[in-house]
């Protein structure tokens, strides 16, 4: 039986989060040694939404180089190639015939979340709603779009980035519930927004579309500091996926084939990926990832820091709250 349907929002340049995206696409940031999309396909598939297309412009052949048709995270997975950028709704209404007429699910390919999206259906559902949203109460609100609801969870307004004190604690997290009909609500084959054109447009109309307060782990990764924490909020087990790696010491894993001196110290949280090479008095931990076939050298010290595959880092290097990447260091 056919999984229910679902689309990732690829076709972003990632320009948040340069310089690491000016040769990597953002959905193949590495959180924990896996792609940031992967664990987005695989929290799909949990929920049922195992018929999912991505759409793609900047740098799409690595993106499907990597993720293939989507097996191995339990999805089948297609893609929908966007020559100019269209935007979230636009992208969307370009995907019409995938959708077939019925329930589907918009999110992003850089978010992290636990939150149970077969429960949110069921509200969206119960409401008979015509689209929906997943809010997640924040504290930081001037960092994130807020909404605001009458008593029974319709959307009233949004407010981005309120400065001073906020309407409402409710962000919104980019997860989106629809019904077909939203597709009469955007143009074909232009740039379209959700959050600028078409939902003032439900709310003008006054058709039923809610907001839905929701538990559970949720991160946008729209910075190096939040791509840094992301790596700890894995490795603390936060997000509910099993780490890549094998367990060496309490919070500590090591992919296959690594190569530790003996004088090397490990502090968890911690992952070393596979062949990779820690030199002697290296000092690694609280919150490191390191890629497969990076090489430590010798008297390394590291905190707080991903180093990316391959990448070499020279004896006696400081890193602190930093991405070592082929093109070098980015400070968070």
């Amino acid at each position: 039986m056919p999984g229910m349907r679902a689309m990732v929002l690829a076709a972003g340049l990632g320009e948040r989060m340069r310089p690491l995206t000016s040769t990597l696409p953002k959905p193949l940031l590495p959180i924990a040694n896996k792609p940031v999309l992967g664990y987005v396909l695989e929290h799909l598939a949990r929920h049922g939404f195992t018929e999912v297309i991505a759409n793609l412009h900047y740098r799409p052949e690595e993106i499907v180089d990597q993720f293939g048709g989507g097996s191995q995270y339990g999805v089948n997975l297609t893609y929908s190639y966007e020559e100019q950028l269209l935007g979230a709704a636009g992208g969307v209404k370009r995907c019409l015939e995938f959708f077939e007429e019925e329930t589907f699910l918009v999110t992003g390919a850089d978010d992290l979340t636990t939150i149970d999206l077969t429960a949110l259906l069921c509200a969206h559902r119960e409401a008979a709603a015509l689209a929906s949203i997943a809010l997640v109460e924040v504290e930081q609100t001037s960092e994130y779009g807020i909404v605001v609801t009458d008593e029974e969870g319709r959307i009233d307004r949004f407010v981005e980035k309120p400065k001073g004190k906020p309407p409402s604690k409710l962000a919104n997290t980019q997860i989106y519930l629809f019904e077909s009909e939203i597709l009469d609500f955007i143009p074909p084959e232009q740039f379209y927004d959700f959050g600028y054109n078409v939902f003032p447009a439900l709310v003008e109309a006054g058709a039923p579309f809610f907001g839905f307060q929701v538990e559970g782990y949720w991160r946008d990764i729209g910075s190096i500091k939040g791509y840094l924490e992301a790596q700890v909020d894995v490795l603390e087990g936060r997000l509910n996926s099993p780490v890549a790696g094998d367990p060496i010491a309490p919070g500590i894993w090591a992919g296959r084939d690594c190569s530790v001196d003996s004088s090397a110290r490990l502090t968890a949280p911690l992952l070393l990926g596979d062949r990779c090479v820690v030199g002697a008095k290296a000092r690694l931990g609280g919150g490191v990832c390191i890629g497969a076939d990076a090489v430590i050298g010798e008297g390394a010290r590291i905190s707080q820091s991903v180093v990316w595959p391959g990448v070499e880092v020279p004896l006696g290097s400081h890193l602190k709250q930093s991405v070592a990447t082929p093109d070098g260091v980015v400070h968070q």
